[in-house]
């Protein structure tokens, strides 16, 4: 049987640290002899293409990163049959949700993982992470083909819906609001809920609409809502330098409505125009806006509910929404608008 062939794009981190818990200077024949010898039977899955896109610890990863990944799969994917990209596990959900709507929709499996200890430790998780990833990007079933998904610790996760959530167990991520895709024992069980995922929607990638990075980027605050929220520190001098805020509500969606000053801070967001984005961390269970009075009140003063997605792939679309859409109206359509069908809604 022919071994399918994987494009392996290399971003540094954890993964690939050496002894000192440092990342060394690699290059792509470098990498790929050090990959062979500690995982020699990579070959008897697929036929690997290596590249080192990058070689940076995941927390200097921003949208320029995410930009080339993107441009990099997009050219490539007619020459091979899926993509695995190793990468940090810090800021691993910004990518995979940014990969998700970039490319959406995807020209081939592409599937992001990494480890929590380097691939040189006796103890790692990074050659079973690394198999698994190559075995999904070239043998996932047909409703995959077309997404970005995550491996991780026996497990395969929805890129867009993903969440590290330790930085000591091997099992660092978490899908609160989607089911994972598979699980992995002695084979690859994919779930039934991969059956029933909607067809992608045919659409111009959004990597095509931006054929440039842009000089200069959205500017996205993420805040969290508190019994006494300091509204007073949102000067409108300072509002107007912010495209959007994410404000992290109350795990019911709901925020102090009843305190005048931070309604006056919800309306002068909104006079100076300042997109709010709503969304909840902690609910593994759907949860919506209007369930209670005070998410009424936000819905009414012009406050965008973010549904089920995880804050990572909430910060992302806002980024990329601001982008295609910068003027307030434009942008209020474009996140409204499905822009995705990776789960029969909304990204």
């Amino acid at each position: 049987m022919n071994r399918p062939k994987i494009l392996v794009l290399y971003t540094g981190g954890t993964f690939g640290m050496d002894e000192n818990l440092e990342i060394p200077d690699l290059s792509a024949p470098a990498l790929k002899k050090r990959l062979l010898a500690r995982v020699p039977e990579m070959t008897r899955i697929a036929d690997c293409t290596i590249r080192v896109v990058f070689n940076l610890d995941s927390c200097q990863m921003g949208f320029e990163h995410w930009f080339k990944l993107a441009t990099e799969i997009r050219s490539s994917s007619k020459s091979f049959d899926g993509v695995v990209v190793l990468h940090g596990t810090d800021t691993l959900a910004y990518t995979a949700a940014a990969l998700s709507m970039l490319l959406s929709p995807c020209p081939r499996p592409v599937v992001l993982t990494g480890a929590q200890k380097p691939l040189y430790s006796l103890r790692n998780d990074a050659r079973t992470n690394l198999l698994t990833a190559l075995e999904v990007a070239g043998q996932c079933p047909r409703e995959l083909k077309n997404r970005v998904m995550v491996a991780f610790h026996d497990e395969v996760y929805l890129g867009s819906r993903v969440r590290k959530h330790s930085a000591f167990d091997f099992g660092a991520f978490e899908s609160p609001r989607f089911p994972r895709l598979a699980r992995v024992g002695s084979g690859i069980h994919y779930e039934s809920i991969v059956r029933s995922l909607p067809k992608i929607r045919k659409q111009s990638p959004w990597v095509d609409s931006l054929p440039s990075i842009p000089i200069s980027l959205p500017r996205i605050l993420k805040t969290e809502v508190t019994p006494r929220f300091p509204s007073e520190c949102f000067e409108d001098a300072w509002l107007r330098h912010l495209d959007s805020i994410l404000l992290t509500l109350y795990p019911s969606a709901t925020a102090p409505t009843m305190h005048p000053d931070f309604m006056d801070f919800i309306q002068r967001a909104e006079k100076n125009g300042t997109r709010l984005l709503a969304i909840t961390e902690r609910s593994h269970a759907p949860v919506h806006m209007d369930s209670y009075e005070s998410g009424k009140i936000l819905k009414k003063a012009g406050v965008k509910w973010c549904a089920d997605l995880t804050p990572e792939a909430a910060y992302v679309k806002a980024i990329l929404t601001h982008l295609l859409a910068p003027a307030p109206k434009a942008f209020d359509r474009l996140w409204d608008r499905p822009l995705s069908d990776e789960t029969g809604g909304a990204v």
